[in-house]
Parts: C-alpha cells; sequence; structure tokens
C-alpha cells in the first residue's frame, strides 16, 4: 500500500487513479441519466417553460440519454475487467466481498446507535454498508441495461412487454436515484467527520487518524504490511 507522508500527517491511497477514473465517469454518466431521465416525468411543465424549444431540447434530452447509457455500460466493462485482471482491483473486489463479520458489524453498529453498546464494531477496508450500496449495483445495472435497451429498440417488441420494461425501468432509476441522493451524498457530505466534504474521491488519500477512527482493522492490516516491508529491507541490507 503506498503511503504519503507530509509533515503533519501521514496519508494512504484509499482509491487510486484507475479506481477514480471509473468514480468521476459514473458520477458524470449517472448526473447525465438521472437530469435527463427524469425530465420525461414533467414533461408537460418543461414544454410550458420552454414553449416552441422544447421540442430541440427532448431531441436532445434523448441523444444525451443514450449517450451516457452507452457510458454506464462501457464502464461497467471496464470495472469487470479491473476486478478481475488488474492486481489492485482483485484486490479491492477481495476486500468488498460480503462476509459473516458484516452481517454481526450491521447489528452491533444498530447497538451503537441506539445506546445499547459502549462503542461501534471495528471496521475493516470497507464497511458492511459500502459493501451494501456497491453490490446493489450489480442487481439494479442489469435491470435498467437491459430495460433501456429494449425501451431503445421499442420496434422490436409487443406492447406488453414495453410496459413491463417502462415499470422497472423507471422504478429502478428511481430506486437508484434515491439512493444516491439520500444515501451516498449524505454519507459523503454530511456524515459526521466528513462535513462539509470528504475529498478522498477527489485526491484518493485518506489520512492515517480517519482510517484509525473509521477503518481501525484496515489500519493494523496497513500497519503489519508496513512492519513486514521494512523487516525483509532490513535483512536484505543485512546481506548485502
Amino acid at each position: 500500500m503506498v503511503n504519503h507522508t507530509d509533515k503533519k500527517m501521514k496519508y494512504y491511497v484509499r482509491l487510486n487513479k484507475i479506481e477514480r477514473f471509473q468514480h468521476y465517469l459514473l458520477m458524470l454518466s449517472i448526473g447525465i441519466l438521472v437530469m435527463t431521465g427524469f425530465m420525461l416525468e414533467g414533461e408537460k411543465i418543461v414544454i410550458e417553460f420552454f414553449g416552441g424549444a422544447a421540442k430541440t431540447i427532448f431531441y436532445w434530452r434523448g441523444i444525451l440519454h443514450r449517450i451516457a447509457a452507452i457510458m454506464v455500460m462501457c464502464l461497467g466493462a471496464i470495472h469487470i475487467y479491473y476486478i478481475l485482471f488488474v492486481r489492485s482491483g482483485r484486490s479491492w473486489i477481495w476486500d468488498m466481498l460480503p462476509r459473516f463479520k458484516d452481517a454481526k458489524d450491521a447489528v452491533q453498529n444498530l447497538g451503537y446507535l441506539i445506546g445499547l453498546r459502549g462503542e461501534r464494531p471495528k471496521f475493516d477496508r470497507f464497511t458492511y454498508a459500502e459493501k451494501l450500496e456497491y453490490f446493489s449495483i450489480y442487481i439494479g445495472m442489469p435491470i435498467v441495461i437491459v430495460s433501456g435497451i429494449m425501451l431503445w429498440t421499442q420496434s422490436s417488441w409487443n406492447r406488453f412487454y414495453l410496459d413491463i420494461a417502462e415499470a422497472f425501468h423507471r422504478g429502478e432509476a428511481t430506486l437508484a436515484a434515491l439512493a444516491i441522493m439520500v444515501w451516498h451524498i449524505i454519507t459523503v457530505f454530511f456524515k459526521p467527520g466528513n462535513y462539509p466534504l470528504n475529498t478522498t474521491f477527489i485526491h484518493g488519500m485518506m489520512s492515517e487518524d480517519d482510517i484509525k477512527h473509521h477503518h481501525p482493522l484496515w489500519y493494523e492490516r496497513l500497519r503489519a504490511e508496513e512492519e513486514a516491508e521494512a523487516g525483509g529491507k532490513k535483512e536484505g541490507d543485512a546481506l548485502k
């Protein structure tokens, strides 16, 4: 694990360059999809507001929505390749895999939040909430992609299947948008200790103090790796 030290604080890599690129691309594509998709829910309001320009605006809305959809599908392929064939990606997915401890952490954290426990459970690199959010994408993304492709190629389907696809597409898109706005953004912007903004997604770094507080088990692993690396270096120097 690469780490950097400035004059006051030691920082560790939380998100590497490849992971930050994927996050930026996801932010951009999902943002466009949400804006252009939900324009259809308020179509009458938009038409009244823009008047004669509404037809042109809705034409480009459709183009942007499809471009963003292609971006998401490409990003999905990039991410699957990353977690299967890139070393840092395999480390990512290994640490992200659900474990029995996650269920135990969820129960213990609930107890802490309602005052039945005096301390929070010790979290590793990813908490149970982060894992839940991550793997929910593997359920939601195929739904919106398949239903979206059906709506894109609607001339190939009868009305019955299109109605089903539209219901799934709208429902899953709404759930995803709410999850991003209510859960993800709040934890990034307003979670105690993060306010006014957790900047890790920008530079990829996390301070030693933050890791100790939020991910103590991960910190213990990082320190053990550093000590093992330092011990191996000393042995190598001794043999010279």
